[in-house]
């Protein structure tokens, strides 16, 4: 349950974040601030906090978990920039991804 908890920070923060990106460069500093999705932004944030005190409570280890979560975080930004903002991967920064996600598997062994 910790794992599911520590990948769900990990892809919260990564949505908050391709959100702030996505409004940032339609508008200035202060139309961000104003948009109604600051709310659904911090949301995601304050998921983050509590799914990491959930796995925290639960004697997870810091620097396994915080791994996990920026492998997570990162894959989910990186699917949300194909997908939505048009960015593009070099097969060098695709095998990069790969080998991330083998780490998260051998570092949940």
């Amino acid at each position: 349950m910790q794992i599911l908890a520590i990948i769900l920070a990990g892809v919260s923060v990564g949505v908050a974040d391709a959100l702030i990106k996505k409004l940032a460069v339609t508008g200035n500093f202060w139309s961000l601030a104003k948009s109604p999705s600051i709310l659904a932004i911090t949301l995601l944030y304050a998921l983050q906090i509590a799914l990491f005190v959930y796995a925290f409570k639960h004697q997870w280890k810091l620097g396994i978990a915080g791994n996990m979560q920026m492998v997570f975080y990162s894959l989910t930004v990186v699917v949300v920039g194909l997908i939505f903002l048009g960015e593009q991967l070099s097969w060098l920064q695709g095998l990069g991804i790969g080998l991330a996600l083998a780490g998260v598997v051998l570092m949940s062994l």
